[in-house]
């Protein structure tokens, strides 16, 4: 277990292709931290100069208070967990596992005996004998876990390791990654581009965008306190409904509209909107945070329904504004069809409003 702390993490590719700048992060001791991000955005390049796979242009990786910017991989006490499993094929489960403690000249009853610890951790002890090709590709990424376990590293590296499994065994290996996390308190970071899997695994999560950090929280801080359009708009399934709406004020009410809708603003929030000095906001609401009505009074909207997406426990609910697509997440009764008319509410508690020039959250909301 261990600190972790990236200073000015950059890195750069030719003269002017940034995979990585000004990446500033503090990791405490056993902490589970997610890099989130669509392909592209610099979490790979970030872990594997974590690593030292990757040669750093500019900054400073520290581990447990130690500057490793420079030192070669296999000296940082890192452990890491590819994409791609990196199993030995001619090498079997257990002599996988036990390779990287013969390098360190480790005892045989020491080393046999962390093997069986690990395998059991991973729920693999009953391969120990089989190789490789005798595994289905979920087994192969556990032995590739265990391996990294084996070793007892500082730090635990994971590069998106449930990519490559179906959509099931990827929830449940989820669970089982969490479960040895809370088992071993080793300070893990782990990279996906899979939003679910970040907000069901996370302490915290690291929203990366072109080589930057856009924000870093908790899963309930980047999905209810979203610091951008980007953020609100990445995490979430369905994604964010957004709006560009135009505020009129008239006799001390406000209210934010469009061609299509009509929100009054509560009074909690007005000192919001008092204090930004522009004619245009954007307005973000969440799918969930739509609410069909029977009250004329309370509806921001009335619109007929285009499609239906029954989801077993819900239904998302789609209707077209104009030339834009607003998806509703009801209840799964009553059940709601094509065609017919629904009127829309919104929890006004959950509204995000976001400064129509820098996309930029609004203090206060």
């Amino acid at each position: 277990m261990a600190t972790l702390e990236l200073i000015n993490l950059s890195k750069r590719y030719g003269k002017n292709v940034w995979g990585a700048k000004n990446v500033n992060l503090k990791v405490n001791n056993g902490e589970f931290i997610v890099f989130l991000g669509p392909s592209g955005c610099g979490k790979t390049t970030t872990l594997r100069m974590i690593a030292g796979l990757e040669e750093v242009t500019e900054g400073k990786v520290i581990i447990d208070g130690k500057d490793v910017t420079y030192l070669e991989p296999r000296k940082r006490e890192v452990s890491m967990v590819f994409q791609s499993y990196a199993v030995w094929p001619h090498m079997t489960v257990y002599d996988n596992i036990a390779f990287p403690l013969r390098l360190r000249k480790m005892p045989m009853d020491e080393i046999d005996k962390i093997v069986k610890e690990v395998a059991e951790m991973v729920k693999i002890e009953e391969l120990l004998k089989r190789f490789p090709s005798q595994l289905s590709g979920g087994q192969r990424q556990r032995v590739a876990l265990a391996r990294a376990l084996a070793v007892k590293p500082k730090i635990f590296l994971m590069d998106e390791p449930l990519s490559n499994l179906d959509a099931k065994l990827r929830v449940k290996m989820r669970t089982e990654l969490k479960a040895i996390h809370h088992r071993t308190g080793a300070t893990t970071i782990f990279v996906t581009h899979d939003q679910s899997e970040a907000m069901s695994m996370a302490d915290r999560i690291v929203v990366m965008r072109n080589g930057k950090i856009e924000q870093v929280g908790t899963p309930d801080d980047v999905y209810f306190y979203s610091a951008n359009v980007f953020v609100a708009g990445f995490i979430g399934t369905p994604p964010t409904n957004f709006f560009k709406m135009n505020i009129v004020r008239n006799n001390g009410e406000i209210h934010l509209k469009n061609n299509y809708i009509d929100i009054k603003v509560p009074e909690k929030i007005k000192h919001v909107i008092e204090k930004y000095n522009k004619d245009e906001i954007i307005v973000g609401i969440r799918p969930e945070n739509l609410l069909i009505t029977d009250d004329e009074k309370s509806a921001i909207f009335r619109e007929k329904i285009l499609v239906v997406e029954p989801q077993g426990s819900h239904q998302v609910i789609a209707v077209e504004l104009g030339d834009q697509i607003v998806k509703i997440v009801a209840p799964a009764f009553p059940k709601y069809s094509a065609d017919q008319i629904i009127k829309v509410t919104l929890d006004h508690e959950r509204m995000m409003l976001f400064d129509v020039d820098t996309e930029s959250r609004l203090e206060g909301i």
